[in-house]
């Protein structure tokens, strides 16, 4: 909200010349919200004045529980230098998702930040959109979301200025996409290629694509998946989520976007489930560029049909290309769920982005290419490359390693495994960083 005429819950900061008294005050940290006041006409709150972005969204994330826990349905807060990450960081610690719960849907809250002009508040609001639209669809269980019930939700931001298109399992066929193909066989539903665009304001000088794995439910396919591993698969859809939240936000900041830059998005959806047509260890296929790859995991497929995807859009002309996935287990090892790992093959393309996580406040980490690894990936097959070589050394950069392999233009590697879900809640992750980045100039 612009403004409001009342608030149930009120922050206030507390400067060096503050005149609340010391035992309200003593030991109040950075990034903590402290309760101060009750009473009919709403209730008060104390923070330290952020000293940066990321002490803001703390005290955002701290304030949005205290609302919660006092059931405060208007919140408001006085200005901070700060007042962009604190506002975005109150939206995404707010949301929740109540679409399955029998008691519906919560009464909408009510927000007003102090120190936030037009183009910043717009901007808050636009990226906070693009989040909730990719933790709604991340969130949704497998047997409401599946490939074809997400190319529906990206058909709805045709709404909002975007052109979709969708490809069914005989477009995909007729395209050479065997991948993508091989990995939906398996499922009832079959796959889907999601193709958003967001037309450049000018003459087209840059096309950036945007691509997600959108596997809707990862059962492992005949590389069985334990029990605790399968729980949570709905998740694997986390890359899509990102890239389909990020056109939903550029799409109320078209006018944000630089002169000359045109935005596609491109999903390859689909399940990897257990089937008489289902691709079996062992089993070859034709990626759209050519090359063929013998299929020795199963469970290793976020990496088949993102190598489709990557092709079709190199061959589209895109100018650089930037991929998210849930794909390795082995970056959790390595980097935990705050993390994200980068791969580029273009120094100044991964310096965007890391600028671009940076400003929204996620975080990222750059690890290596590191070309003598592909060499596991391409002896003992009949086939030009593998998919696995079984072996969880390195996982991670060999499955980026992969992926090159299908791109000829500058190209970025987002592996988000463990960052799109935190204790079993989307999180949204990504959509900031590709918002940050497009739009930077």
């Amino acid at each position: 909200m612009d403004s409001l005429e009342r608030a149930d819950l009120s922050l206030t900061f507390m400067g060096p010349d503050a005149a609340h008294p010391e035992r309200l005050t003593r030991g109040l940290k950075a990034g903590e919200v402290r309760l101060l006041s009750r009473g009919a006409d709403g209730d008060g709150a104390l923070a330290l004045t952020p000293a940066d972005a990321q002490e803001a969204r703390e005290v955002g994330a701290a304030l949005a529980k205290l609302a919660r826990e006092l059931k405060a349905t208007s919140v408001q807060v006085t200005a901070t230098d700060h007042a962009a990450a604190l506002a975005a960081a109150i939206l995404a610690a707010a949301w929740q998702d109540r679409r399955y719960k029998g008691s519906g849907e919560e009464n909408a809250a009510q927000l007003q930040v102090g120190g936030l002009d037009a183009a910043a508040s717009a901007h808050v609001r636009g990226v906070s959109a693009g989040v909730t639209f990719a933790r709604e669809l991340v969130s949704a269980p497998a047997n409401h979301l599946n490939p074809a019930t997400l190319a529906k939700e990206a058909q709805t931001l045709g709404a909002h200025g975007l052109s979709v298109e969708v490809w069914d399992g005989g477009a995909i066929e007729a395209r050479g996409m065997g991948l993508l193909a091989a990995v939906a066989a398996g499922s009832a539903t079959g796959p889907r290629l999601i193709r958003l665009t967001l037309s450049a304001r000018g003459e087209v000088q840059r096309v950036i694509a945007l691509v997600g794995k959108g596997i809707t439910f990862d059962t492992g396919g005949y590389s069985l998946k334990n029990p605790q591993g399968m729980y949570g698969m709905k998740n694997d859809m986390g890359g899509a989520g990102a890239v389909l939240g990020a056109m939903r936000a550029l799409a109320e900041l078209k006018a944000d976007v630089p002169e000359g830059t045109e935005v596609r998005a491109y999903v390859a959806a689909a399940e990897n489930m257990v089937g008489p047509h289902a691709m079996r260890p062992g089993d070859v296929y034709r990626a759209a560029n050519g090359k063929t790859v013998e299929v020795t995991n199963t469970d290793a497929e976020g990496r088949l049909v993102l190598a489709d995807a990557l092709a079709v859009a190199c061959d589209e002309g895109a100018t650089e290309l930037v991929d998210l996935a849930t794909l390795t287990g082995v970056k959790v090892a390595a980097l935990g769920n705050d993390v994200a790992a980068l791969f580029s093959s273009d120094a100044a393309l991964a310096a965007r982005l890391k600028a671009g996580a940076q400003a929204a406040g996620e975080l990222l980490w750059e690890l290596p290419l590191h070309q003598p690894y592909l060499k596991a990936f391409q002896k003992n097959t009949v086939a030009d490359l593998k998919n696995s070589d079984m072996q969880p050394a390195g996982g991670s950069i060999k499955a980026a390693l992969f992926l090159q392999q299908f791109v000829t233009r500058p190209w970025a590697h987002l592996d988000i495994a463990g960052n799109a879900a935190k204790e079993d809640v989307a999180t949204g992750w990504g959509v900031g960083t590709l918002v940050e980045y497009v739009l930077a100039r």
